[in-house]
Formats: C-alpha cells, structure tokens, sequence
C-alpha cells in the first residue's frame, strides 16, 4: 500500500536527482531557507470511492516550488527559473511517478505559476487502492497485555 507521503517521498527523491546538492523542503520553507533550493507540497487532492467494485481512487495534487538565488534588490534570473521549471515539469514525463511497488499516473494538465523569486509546477496523480488497503491505516494495532495492580484500603 501506499500513501500520498509515500509520493511525496518519491517526488523529492526526484528533485534531489534533478538538482544535485541542492535542499529540497517538504511542506514548508523555513524563513531562512537556502537558495537555490525547492519544495515539495501536497497542494489538494480528491478522492472517488467507487463502491461497486470496492475501490477508492485517491487523485493527490503535488506542487513543486523552485527558488533561485537573487540580488540585493531580491530580483532573480528569469531564465534560470524558467530552465528550473521546465526541468521539474521532464521529472512528469514519463506519465507516472514510481513509488514502492506503484507508480501512480499523472492525471490531466498540470499548472505553471512564477511569481517574483519562484517558478512551481503543480501536477494531479492518480492511484487506486482497495477498499481493504484503505481500511489497513484505520485498523489500530492490538493493546496486547495490561497488568493491573488494584489495593483495596480503607480509611478508620
């Protein structure tokens, strides 16, 4: 089984390959952070069960944020973040991500945004579990055994 963690893992593990030496920062930047540098986000997502055959389809929305390294007046180099984007949209390529023994599929059209110091890309996957696999992280581990140690006492 896997979990949109699990993606998240994965993509970064790509976006280190891209940029070798690089931080790559899951879910937040810090205010101090390092350029160049990225982030790796779950940005929304859906979810269809589909109770006929007993699946659900879990469609996890994942931006990548890519920083540059910028001047005193806190512009960047245009070029630099356009290249940088680009190289996060080839990491889609393929059409899937390969994570553990899945590789969820790339849905749909992705989603390019720049702004000032950043370029992302945002990307829609899909994967399906079983309604048996989605249940496994609802299920709690037994308590196993407890000893309890009682004392009656009594006051006068």
């Amino acid at each position: 089984m896997i979990t949109n963690n699990d993606i998240l893992d994965a993509i970064a593990a790509m976006v280190e390959q891209a940029f070798p030496g690089e931080p790559v920062y899951r879910d937040f930047a810090p205010s101090d952070f390092e350029r160049p540098s990225s982030l790796v986000e779950l940005s929304g997502g859906t979810f269809y069960p589909n109770f006929s055959c007993g699946a659900v389809e879990i469609r996890p929305q994942v931006t990548l944020t890519t920083f540059t390294k910028t001047d005193p007046y806190h512009q960047q180099d245009t070029a630099e973040l356009t290249r940088r984007q680009m190289l996060l949209v080839g990491l889609f390529l393929p059409g899937y991500v390969r994570v553990k023994d899945r590789a969820p599929r790339v849905l749909d059209e992705g989603k390019l945004a720049n702004g000032l110091d950043f370029a992302s890309v945002t990307v829609p996957l899909g994967y399906t579990l079983s309604r048996d696999e989605f249940m496994e992280l609802q299920r709690l581990p037994g308590m196993g055994t407890l000893h309890i140690r009682q004392e009656v006492t009594t006051h006068g």
